[in-house]
């Protein structure tokens, strides 16, 4: 089913938000995420959220919702060109679906971004 976009998107599974469960800096250099992105990126998650993120920070530690805002704003702010979220809004809450769906609203001027909900595949 989503075979079609691997080649081309940038995948984006709410299930399994982030690639590691170390540092910011380790998740940022995946991302390809420049310094001064870095800098908007985590102003960006701390408006939201309340809480400051440094490149240092263990983002092990964050909860479910943040792990998913985090993702959306790594996908946002790296240099893909087409993204793909997958199961998007699993672990936001109302507050937090509002402000990703108007970033996406910004972001889908410069980007391709698709959503997908597969839900449980059992």
């Amino acid at each position: 089913m989503l075979q079609k976009y691997f080649n081309e998107y940038l995948i984006c599974n709410a299930r399994s938000p982030l690639i590691s469960e170390g540092l910011l800096r380790e998740e940022l250099l995946l991302y390809n995420i420049s310094t001064e992105k870095w800098k908007e990126l985590t102003q960006e998650f701390g408006n939201i959220t309340g809480k400051h993120l440094g490149p240092e920070d263990e983002i092990g530690t964050l909860s479910g919702g943040q792990k998913v805002l985090l993702m959306c704003l790594l996908a946002l702010y790296s240099p893909a060109k087409k993204i793909l979220f997958i199961d998007l809004w699993r672990s936001l809450d109302e507050r937090n679906r509002q402000k990703i769906e108007d970033l996406l609203e910004v972001y889908s001027r410069e980007k391709e971004i698709r959503q997908e909900e597969i839900g449980d595949q059992t």
